[in-house]
């Protein structure tokens, strides 16, 4: 009976795994798309940008993770839409490749920047911007500038906490490192499908309470509540024994 017993709930684990792989795999996709006038369109510009002036003088501009997160295309406007179908063109990707697409656009001016003389012009240098300004010798030719500026672009993906038990918030951190730097305007882009409610999986498995117990186990998730049972050899009994369990998550940190 205990042998039969196992070769039941292995054939369940089967079962299960083939209804997921045929009934829901291979169905036929489906994408809704609301009327636009029963949605409010996404548009690339995020509006939640904070910025801050660190210890060197810096400004950072930073957003949440959470800014722009759509599910398809079909969720932008029409001009967002256009944008992002160029920037796969230039890739030379479709659609279903892309994943994410961010633009900083950052201005870097400055004044009263002191003027060295040369015997054919003037020039300026620091450690992030080279400018020099050429006079010919002889009157046919023009006057002309050289410019070269060393862009130490920095970008930071992390995470806070409140507390120590709440909730990561995720952000995202951009600067450039130069005090003369500003960043005008943020706009993002991130295709995030929807996470499959159902799942299952099947594990090789231990647990121990007064003695150990190895052998498999399956499960069916749905959401927050997790259904399951496992095959196990009592290795004090010397017996293969069946348990089944329903978990509920109650907290995720």
């Amino acid at each position: 009976m205990k042998k039969n017993l196992g070769v039941y709930f292995l054939c369940g684990i089967i079962v299960i795994l083939l209804i997921k792989i045929i009934w829901f795999s291979n169905g036929p996709e489906t994408k809704i798309e609301l009327p636009k006038e029963a949605k409010e369109a996404v548009n690339a510009d995020v509006t939640k940008v904070t910025k801050t002036i660190d210890e060197k003088g810096f400004e950072h501009a930073v957003i949440s993770d959470k800014e722009n997160v759509i599910q398809s295309f079909f969720e932008l406007d029409d001009s967002t839409q256009r944008k992002l179908d160029s920037v796969t063109k230039l890739l030379g990707i479709e659609r279903k490749q892309f994943r994410e697409w961010r633009q900083y656009n950052t201005s870097i001016s400055a004044k009263d920047l002191p003027a060295l003389k040369t015997d054919t012009g003037f020039y300026y240098k620091d450690k992030y911007a080279f400018i020099e300004f050429v006079k010919p010798k002889d009157s046919l030719s023009k006057e002309k500038f050289n410019f070269s500026y060393n862009a130490e672009i920095n970008y930071v993906e992390y995470y806070k906490k409140n507390w120590f038990l709440g909730a990561k918030k995720q952000y995202i951190d951009f600067w450039i490192a130069d005090p003369r730097a500003t960043v005008n305007g943020v706009k993002r882009i991130k295709i995030e499908p929807k996470s499959d409610n159902l799942k299952v999986e099947v594990n090789a498995s231990a647990f121990y309470t007064d003695r150990a117990n190895v052998g498999v186990d399956a499960g069916l998730t749905i959401n927050r509540t997790r259904i399951g049972g496992g095959y196990y050899y009592d290795t004090f009994d010397k017996q293969w024994k069946s348990v089944f369990s329903v978990k509920f998550k109650l907290w995720q940190f």
